[in-house]
């Protein structure tokens, strides 16, 4: 946010706020109508409510603190697999697919402590889950609540659904912070749904200093449950069925696929099950620590006092009239009690 913009906090509802103020500056204006001898206090007061309620806005400019944190001189980019097939469950031990890269993306996040990190989730199309940031955090939030494609949505995809979403996003880390390393990691099955082939992803390896392509699946296949939300597994789901057989439909791991990727990044391929951690096939290359600016929001000044001096200035008007008033009703009184035998 802009450290010069102008926000508006009203201590009531705009609604409320504006049906006020419409109601109390309206009725001078009509007393300002009715009355000509006092027209000139009628107006003032009207614009004196008008002050007030620009008041009751309360306006302020938002302020921004600036903080140098360590951070890792990395930009890690994890690239997830969440087509419907990641959902099988040939992990080991009953587990989805998706269940294993989720306890190996958060191992991975241990090993790259201090390094910006980003994900992008692939299925029928691509998109950013997290943004580059070192908000580790809100990463680890990301892991938990990743799920597969609602199957009624799911059609056809790539395994290389991503390479065109993942170029833009290096080129732009690349122009941020040219001096970083950058890491890509591949979790999947290799599985091509999509009548097209796979994209080359050799345009990619130039652009990065490392990373690992990560395989899920078995080569006998896992049966796979309907998905209907993203965010949450449903237990009643039915198995999808082969249309050709009416039997359980099985995916099946294509690591030529997977290999294939790993060749054109120019990183190693490993196969992943249950029960091995990822630290027993890859460890994360460590980077030296630099100090980066962080920007944070440090709370708003507020400048409703400014249009309350005029409105203390428009009830010292108010008492001076009030006071005239009562030295008037006084000496009328006074001469009214003289004359009276």
């Amino acid at each position: 946010m802009n450290a010069t913009q102008l926000i508006f906090q009203p201590i009531l509802p705009w609604a409320a706020l504006a049906a006020l103020f419409v109601l109390l500056v309206g009725g001078c204006i009509a007393l300002a109508v009715l009355t000509p001898a006092r027209r000139g206090r009628w107006i003032l007061r009207a614009a004196a409510l008008l002050v007030l309620g620009t008041a009751f806005t309360r306006p302020g400019v938002p302020l921004q603190t600036v903080s140098q944190t360590a951070a890792a001189a990395a930009d890690v980019f994890v690239l997830v697999d969440t087509t419907a097939s990641m959902v099988a469950e040939d992990q080991g031990g009953g587990q989805t697919r998706l269940a294993g890269v989720k306890e190996d993306m958060t191992e991975l996040l241990e090993q790259v402590p201090g390094a910006r990190v980003s994900m992008i989730a692939f299925g029928s199309s691509a998109a950013v889950r997290v943004p580059l940031t070192t908000d580790h955090s809100a990463f680890a939030s990301a892991i938990e609540t990743i799920g597969p494609e609602v199957t009624l949505y799911s059609g056809g995809s790539s395994v290389t659904e991503a390479r065109d979403l993942l170029l833009e996003r290096l080129a732009d880390a690349e122009e941020q912070n040219p001096a970083n390393a950058r890491l890509v990691y591949y979790f999947g099955d290799g599985e091509q749904t999509a009548r097209s082939e796979p994209q080359s992803m050799a345009e990619i390896g130039p652009h990065i200093d490392g990373g690992a392509v990560f395989g899920y699946g078995t080569t006998t296949g896992g049966p796979m449950k309907e998905t209907r939300s993203y965010y949450s597994a449903d237990e009643e789901a039915d198995y999808i069925e082969d249309p050709s057989t009416g039997d359980r439909a099985l995916s099946v791991i294509d690591e030529d696929n997977l290999r294939t990727i790993a060749g054109d990044l120019g990183v190693d391929y490993h196969h992943r099950t249950t029960g091995t951690p990822l630290s027993a096939v890859h460890t994360a290359p460590q980077f030296d620590e630099i100090l980066v600016d962080t920007e944070g929001f440090g709370g708003i000044t507020e400048y409703f006092w400014i249009p309350l001096l005029a409105v203390f200035a428009w009830i010292v008007v108010e008492a001076t009239f009030a006071m005239r008033r009562v030295r008037a009703l006084a000496r009328l009184h006074s001469t009214i009690t003289e004359g009276t035998p």
